[in-house]
């Protein structure tokens, strides 16, 4: 995950709903998962942030 603003890389991992201070410009991101993973399919979740980022915004 990273800065909305900045695009400084804040986390790594899976989340539902998290709020995050960035420490370089001190912009809250506040992030919400579109939709919960529906279960595992060897190894490969339906979450559709998993495997890419968004490029963040300016």
């Amino acid at each position: 995950m990273r800065c909305c603003k900045c695009g400084k890389k804040l986390a790594e991992g899976t989340y539902i709903e998290l709020s995050i201070k960035c420490d370089r410009c001190k912009f809250i991101n506040n992030l919400k998962a579109m939709s919960l993973p529906t279960g595992d399919r060897n190894g490969q979740s339906d979450h559709p942030l998993d495997g890419g980022q968004a490029a963040p915004r300016r």
